[in-house]
């Protein structure tokens, strides 16, 4: 198999100035001079040459092909004409692209919708290893009307699963279970395939920061959207009481982001004519904001990200809007730091007319500011867009995570950073995912705008198999990839059942309830690794109260230890 190869020259379109920062309008021929019916947008590294490649999905009706552009690594791309992922005239929406092997290059998963009454098959596309890919039929073939797809370690073992949501006459959703053997099991006795509902776009985030990725999916067509708890290895509990799937509403796409800087995602939902909707979490309870620039504009709305466009510390958001012929303005909410948004008329990303379907932030450039790239789609033929960030003056830094005894892809990896921006000290949070807003994604290296921090003060990394490694040292405004296992202090977060240690955050007292009696021995460390402080639990109360008044604010971490062994472990924030 061949890569025809079409080299790419730019022109600059000048934009609009934004907060101190700005978006140039990219002429890339082929990729911004191609009419289509654009439905997904992702930025991918797919040949691990360290630079954000871009694909694009294709819908148009009568069928059309995928897109596909190698990244230069000199502002220039290559269109690729010959590989399987550009060769199937099918009518495709969301695209997810991960290391479903561990081999350590992306594999993709694209998914079609189908026509007339004819359910369609969906398409798995593996890499070869230099970023050209050849599809395999015998991965997750079933016919459907599918809209998007997201990969996960659902069941922890080191192997990432996949979940597809479906609409119109395929209102069943599908999850395959990967085997580890390049071959992926139907599971059809889990409560995640139980629902017939028209579904749009699913995300893997963990909403409740027990340490696992729970799935939250919405819903059109009147219904109310979706949401499940994990509560271990294939074994997912549908959560009916929280606000975020109380309305019955027409929901179209979903983004969940670290808005206020509290360490908990919270969550944005793009809805058709409804008012789009912000809800903030607080500890795993959520309020809609319903006074919210966000939530005040009433579109049609599919794709949206978060991304921190002006490197200040705290994320924006971009919505893409559709459908309408009478609004044909995206959306750009500038984030004051607090999760409080300005909308911004006047910016090209704003000011930009036509539809969007689907968007994506990555750094094609690789000089710390965050690009865009759009899906357009109006009446089925529109060029699609990249946006370059000129901005500068604001410092960031950027975490590229490699998994070992988790996914090699490190999906489903939380990454902290700590700095001191403006005199404040600022943890910010980001996840590594697959798949975001509708059928999109953005780059799976976490970006970070730093303001005026001069330096990190520390980086945190939870990773998939559980473990929590601290790092310190790593400069500012560069690009770093760090490894699992490679921390200064490590520490594998155990969740066992018999136990329940609440609340966390604590001021001074915590409790550590267990479910039956026993000789327990808890040991706390700070950062540094060392030890704080010592307890002998011992006897038939099951409700033991933990004292640590002591200890100054910050990360602690605990071990419970049963005859030597660690039975329960964790990380505990003190305020």
């Amino acid at each position: 198999m061949k890569t025809s190869l079409h080299f790419i020259t730019v022109l600059i379109i000048p934009s609009f100035i934004l907060n101190a920062q700005s978006f140039e309008r990219m002429h890339f021929p082929d990729i911004t001079t191609t009419l289509s019916s654009s439905r997904s947008a992702n930025f991918i590294d797919v040949n691990n040459d360290g630079w954000d490649d871009i694909f694009f999905s294709n819908g148009l009706s009568s069928g059309e092909k995928n897109m596909l552009y190698i990244n230069n690594t000199d502002g220039t791309f290559t269109t690729v004409t010959d590989d399987d992922i550009v060769e199937h005239n099918i009518r495709a929406v969301g695209a997810s692209f991960a290391d479903t092997d561990n081999d350590g290059d992306l594999d993709g998963y694209v998914v079609t919708w189908g026509s007339g009454g004819i359910a369609k098959r969906n398409y798995f596309y593996r890499n070869n290893g230099n970023g050209t890919f050849f599809f395999d039929p015998e991965v997750a073939p079933n016919p459907t009307y599918s809209e998007t797809a997201n990969w996960i370690d659902a069941n922890n073992d080191q192997l990432l699963d996949l979940y597809i949501t479906n609409s119109a006459q395929s209102l069943q959703n599908l999850y395959f279970e990967n085997q580890g053997n390049d071959t992926f099991l139907q599971r059809t006795d889990l409560t995640i395939t139980n629902e017939a509902k028209p579904s749009r776009s699913v995300d893997w985030v963990d909403y409740d920061n027990d340490g696992d990725n729970d799935l939250f999916i919405t819903n059109e067509m009147n219904n109310k959207n979706t949401l499940y708890r994990n509560d271990g290895p294939n074994n997912f509990t549908q959560i009916n009481d929280l606000t975020i799937v109380q309305d019955l509403k027409d929901s179209l796409g979903s983004s969940w982001a670290d808005i206020d800087n509290d360490g908990d995602f919270d969550l944005l939902v793009t809805n058709w004519e409804q008012g789009n909707q912000l809800f903030i979490n607080n500890n795993g309870v959520f309020t809609e904001m319903t006074n919210s620039a966000i939530a005040l504009e009433t579109v049609i709305s599919f794709g949206s990200t978060f991304g921190d466009i002006d490197n200040d510390g705290d994320l924006d958001l971009f919505i893409g809007n559709s459908y309408s012929e009478t609004h044909l303005n995206n959306s750009v909410f500038i984030n004051d730091g607090n999760g409080n948004f300005t909308q911004d008329h006047t910016s090209a990303l704003a000011t930009q007319i036509g539809w969007t379907y689907g968007a994506a932030f990555g750094d094609y450039n690789n000089d710390g500011w965050l690009d865009i790239i759009l899906a357009n789609n109006q009446n089925e033929s529109q060029v699609n867009d990249v946006y370059k960030n000129t901005g500068t003056g604001n410092n960031w830094i950027k975490i590229k995570c490699i998994g070992t005894d988790s996914n090699r892809s490190a999906i489903g990896t939380i990454v902290k950073i700590t700095s001191v921006i403006n005199g404040n000290t600022v943890t910010q949070t980001r996840k590594v995912e697959a798949a975001s807003g509708y059928a999109s994604q953005n780059s799976l290296t976490t970006h970070f705008g730093l303001g005026n921090a001069a330096e990190i003060e520390s980086i945190e990394i939870k990773w998939p198999s559980g473990l929590i490694e601290n790092f310190i040292g790593y400069e500012i405004n560069k690009a770093h990839t760090i490894t699992e296992g490679s921390g200064t202090l490590s520490i594998k977060e155990i969740n066992d059942t018999k136990f329940r240690i609440y609340p966390n955050p604590v001021k001074d007292i915590f409790h550590i309830e267990s479910s039956e009696s026993g000789i327990y021995h808890l040991t706390i460390t700070n950062t540094q690794g060392q030890t704080v402080k010592e307890i002998k639990i011992d006897g038939e109360n099951k409700n033991h109260t933990i004292n640590i008044s002591s200890l100054p604010t910050g990360t602690y971490f605990y071990r419970l230890f049963e005859t030597k062994k660690v039975i329960s472990s964790g990380k505990i924030i003190k305020n």
